[in-house]
């Protein structure tokens, strides 16, 4: 009797879980899961967008009255799914950013200039790109090459 009751009870389990796998089935829309899957990469995914190329002349160095002329090529690092919105503001916005961009770059102190990766630098020039791009903010500054000469 307890194998029959044994064997019972598994058959019902089994149904129920039958059961409830069609029921579910049914209600999953995988073709809304796959658009949300493809959504979800899309977003996390980052690409570069070139913020431009820049030249100038920093301040006189009052004890050595030497010049430090700087030239630096930055992007910024967007998500995909917002290039579009960021190359409209720049088109739009873009001699703004150019204008903020080079007057935050004559504020670079020489230890901003040693530092191995040019953390303040980098964050000071990612406030000024993202007040001027507020529709689609970048989410970091890179500097693709950096040429600092001293006359």
């Amino acid at each position: 009797m307890t194998r029959a009751l044994t064997a019972t009870r598994r058959l019902t389990r089994g149904a129920a879980w039958a059961l409830c796998l069609a029921v579910l089935v049914g209600c999953i829309d995988s073709e809304a899961m796959v658009e949300q899957v493809r959504s979800d990469a899309l977003s996390s995914q980052t690409h570069e967008v070139d913020l431009g190329s820049y030249r100038t002349t920093m301040p006189r160095d009052p004890e050595s009255g030497s010049i430090t002329e700087l030239r630096l090529h930055l992007f910024g690092t967007v998500p995909q799914y917002r290039i579009p919105a960021i190359e409209k503001q720049l088109k739009a916005d873009g001699y703004r950013l150019r204008a903020d961009t080079l007057a935050a770059i004559r504020q670079t102190t020489g230890e901003e200039l040693v530092e191995p990766n040019l953390g303040r630098l980098r964050s000071r020039l990612m406030k000024v790109a993202n007040n001027v791009l507020t529709d689609a903010p970048i989410q970091s500054i890179g500097v693709e090459n950096i040429r600092i000469v001293e006359k």
